[in-house]
């Protein structure tokens, strides 16, 4: 179906193009002469009329026509159809026994040819406009389709006037189908924004008479059969007239409707109605309906046409405003790009009459000046939409920032920590600017928080932060962002990687990043101190206090866990594993070289050592083994994989816990999470040799002793517990022990090594 759909197009396309060639070709090609020639002795044909808009003034009314082109005028084209002299290059006549020559290519076209023109591409804008924007809406599809209408009257009208037949048979067509479609536009119109259902069941007849006339004016191919010209005129200004008045008429029985109404739809009825009578009234009243009467028009229809601009014009203005449909804003872009064109092709078209004075007329002037304004209206209007597409060849410096502006702009919705912002924008900010490295700092009351990428020193930012040196320091470009009580934080970047300082259309957008972080970094800085003081205050709860804080707590970081974990193994490792089988398939093919082999076998390798990282880091974050081999074969696999990447030996040793192991999965869980977060501690800060732990049940109760031979600690070091910390350590696992309703106690020194000991009651734990 879309298949055929765009052949049509393309025909349709081809074909439109190839009736404005021809049309255009005939109208500048030869002058309109309006000569008329009387038939009524077959021997001699005499001017009976000169029409007067006619460009040549060398005929007279009598003058008797002896040649045309060097033919009988019996058998000239436009005579045996039309009785009219035209599409001709000389003619001889003969007058008062004076036999004269005349050249009619020394005529121009006229003035009305080219406002012709220029109608004809108002309308045809029209049409693509709400084709191309609003094709799903049905009334705009008419719409459409009568603006192209009035668009072949305008391209035919003047290849029409010259005798032209494709002219005749597209101008009196087109003039029959114009009503129609417009009417039937109101009334789907309507329908569709005012719900209002009116009749339609009359446009079958009519198409179908537009059809008919448009099948019997093939006879105009017929020079015998010409002469139903003669009435053809007649029945299509009879029919245009008809359907007219049937617009005014529905029409002004909506406007009688809604005429005090003040809803938008009445305001459209007005609009539409009162342009209707403007535009078409003076052609029909006194041009059409003289010339069925009286056989002479009142006023040529060529000047009462001018009207019929208004038409479009308040449709324009109706689309402008979104009254009727939503595509406003291309129709004003296309006033303005109009309006700007006017001042320089006003100047351009007065400086060329000035220098070509008296090798101009009037007609080429205006030719200049409406075509100069349609060229440079066009250019404006797509300068826009052309600047956007060569952006990247023209100004590639300018569509990088603008680029990365909308990558960073687009992930800081993300950010939800401090690692996040080196992550995600500082590494995008170090990178676009091509500088050799950034820094943003956070200056506390009593000390300084520096997050860099890339090559900055850091004890250099830090004196620089304290002082006011930074504000004009050659090799750092400071911006401040926030400033409150509590802290205050800089975007600090160094010196390009080709040692110069960065450009001012980059410290612009550097001005605009900011702007955009100031927000995100307040909400990192809120919630890193809320989370803080949140996880504080429930590692110093009583146990029985504010037990269902420390539940949810537990139950959120466990979803979080978990969700990764299954977004790791369902994205990632699926990635991992089909390119480890399609490296394993290209090693294999026999005709792979050696040393490509392996190469593709030491990806291969890499590839699994990182799935083998990920299936590590993905049972730390759901330990599912607990609920498969219980608390104790778990643990003592997660030691033994720690083992080997860890820089101190581990010893491990359990006894029987059967009474923990008969607890529900939560405890089990909470425990695993305790020796987790022991040796995580343990590699991070205790630089010990031995670590060793130790499992066992007596009494009723669970025991999990800890111990390590590192540097120790004061134990009034583990109490304050800074905001910027990533972890909360020792309250961290106090606050799971006081959770299951255990005891933990602590015995450490500086340079003696820790020893924790914690006891769970099996008979009392508390596993919700």
């Amino acid at each position: 179906m879309k298949l055929a759909a765009k052949v049509c197009v393309s025909i349709s396309l081809i074909l439109f193009i190839s009736l404005q060639i021809w049309c255009s070709f005939i109208t500048f090609h030869f002058p309109y002469n309006g000569i008329y020639l009387d038939t009524a002795r077959t021997d001699e044909w005499i001017v009976s009329k000169l029409e007067a808009n006619s460009t040549n003034d060398k005929i007279h009314i009598g003058d008797k026509v002896v040649a045309i082109d060097g033919e009988s005028p019996g058998e000239w084209s436009t005579v045996k159809r039309w009785n009219v002299v035209e599409k001709a290059n000389t003619v001889v006549i003969w007058r008062d026994g004076i036999v004269e020559s005349i050249d009619l290519r020394t005529s121009r076209p006229a003035l009305f040819d080219i406002v012709s023109l220029a109608e004809e591409f108002v309308c045809l804008f029209m049409c693509i406009l709400l084709l191309v924007r609003e094709n799903r809406s049905p009334s705009a599809r008419l719409l459409a389709f009568s603006f192209l209408s009035a668009a072949l009257i305008f391209m035919s009208l003047g290849a029409s006037m010259r005798g032209d037949l494709i002219g005749k048979l597209m101008i009196a067509s087109s003039m029959m189908v114009l009503p129609i479609v417009f009417l039937h536009f109101l009334v789907v119109f309507f329908k569709e924004k005012g719900d209002m259902v009116l009749p339609k069941g009359h446009f079958k007849y009519l198409y179908g008479i537009a059809f008919l006339a448009f099948i019997l004016r093939g006879l105009y191919f017929f020079p015998s059969m010409a002469f139903v010209y003669q009435h053809d005129g007649s029945v299509t200004m009879g029919f245009f007239i008809i359907v007219i008045s049937l617009n005014i008429s529905l029409l002004a029985t909506l406007f009688v409707k809604v005429r005090r109404a003040q809803t938008p739809l009445a305001g459209i009825i007005k609009s539409v109605f009162y342009s209707l009578l403007i535009s078409f009234l003076p052609i029909i009243c006194l041009s059409f309906i003289p010339q069925l009467i009286i056989g002479e028009w009142i006023f040529d229809p060529i000047y009462t046409s001018w009207l019929l601009l208004i038409f479009p014009i308040t449709f324009s203005y109706l689309i402008a405003s979104d009254q009727l449909y939503d595509i406003g804003l291309v129709v004003r872009r296309v006033v303005f790009a109009s309006l700007m064109a006017v001042v320089p092709v006003s100047l351009f078209t007065g400086a060329f009459a000035i220098i070509f004075h008296g090798e101009t007329n009037g007609k080429q002037i205006s030719f200049v000046f409406l075509g100069s304004i349609f060229l440079l209206s066009a250019m404006l209007y797509a300068a826009e939409y052309w600047t956007t597409r060569l952006e990247p060849y023209l100004f590639p410096r300018k569509y990088i920032l603008q680029s990365a502006l909308k990558k960073i702009s687009k992930n800081l919705g993300s950010i939800s920590s401090f690692r996040d912002l080196k992550d995600i924008i500082l590494v995008d900010i170090v990178n676009t600017l091509q500088v050799t490295g950034g820094a943003i700092v956070f200056r506390h009351k009593n000390d300084i928080e520096i997050i860099c990428e890339g090559e900055v020193d850091t004890a250099e930012i830090q004196r620089l932060v304290n002082s006011s040196a930074i504000l004009d320091h050659p090799d750092y470009t400071f911006m401040e962002m926030n400033c409150n009580e509590e802290y205050t934080s800089f975007l600090i970047v160094t010196r390009k990687k080709t040692n110069t300082r960065i450009a001012k259309e980059e410290w612009q957008w550097l001005q605009l990043i900011t702007s955009y972080l100031e927000v995100s970094m307040e909400n990192v800085y809120l919630i890193r101190k809320l989370t803080g003081r949140l996880q504080q205050m429930v590692s110093h709860l009583p146990q029985e206090e504010h037990l269902w804080l420390r539940k949810v707590m537990f139950e959120l970081q466990e979803e979080e866990r978990v969700r990764i974990a299954t977004d790791l193994h369902d994205t990632t490792m699926q990635d991992l594993f089909f390119l480890k089988r399609r490296l394993t398939t290209l090693a294999e093919k026999p005709s792979m070289r050696q040393e490509d082999r392996e190469q593709l076998n030491s990806m291969n390798n890499f590839v699994e050592m990182i799935n083998a990282s990920l299936r590590q880091s993905c049972f730390e974050l759901n330990p599912h083994l607990l609920k498969e081999v219980g608390l104790k074969q778990t643990l003592k696999t997660f030691v033994e994989k720690e083992s080997y990447t860890t820089p101190f030996e581990i010893s491990f040793r359990a006894e029987q816990i059967a009474d923990i192991e008969g607890k529900d999965l939560s405890a089990k869980r909470h425990i695993f999470r305790i020796v987790q977060e022991l040796l995580n501690n343990a590699k991070k800060h205790s630089q010990a040799a031995n670590v060793s732990f130790h499992l066992w049940e007596e009494d009723h109760f669970f025991y999990l002793s800890y111990r390590d031979d590192g540097v120790g600690f004061l134990v009034k070091e583990e109490v304050a517990v800074e905001i910027a910390a990533s972890g909360m350590g020792l309250a961290y696992m106090r606050s799971r022990v006081l959770h299951v309703g255990g005891s933990f106690e602590l015995e450490t020194a500086e340079g003696e090594g820790t020893h924790i000991l914690i006891t769970i009651p099996t008979e009392e734990v508390i596993t919700t």
